[in-house]
């Protein structure tokens, strides 16, 4: 995913579905862990108690599918 990446895009399914690009319809991708920030978690200056969710980025156009579970 970048220039110091050693990660390979891989193929994925979720539910015993293929995961397809909504964009570009690619079927490689990249994953990443993202923290959901609330506003007011973030009043509070406490986001590291916020949910994380697991992203797929596609590896042709660079669109990020989210996933919380």
């Amino acid at each position: 995913m970048g220039l110091f990446s050693a990660e390979e895009p891989k193929s994925y399914e979720i539910d015993n579905r293929q995961l397809i690009c909504t964009f570009c319809k690619n079927t490689t991708f990249y994953t990443r862990r993202e923290q959901l920030h609330s506003p007011t978690r973030t009043f509070f200056n406490v986001e590291w108690t916020d949910s994380t969710a697991i992203c797929f980025v596609c590896s042709n156009c660079g669109f990020m599918h989210w996933f919380m579970r």
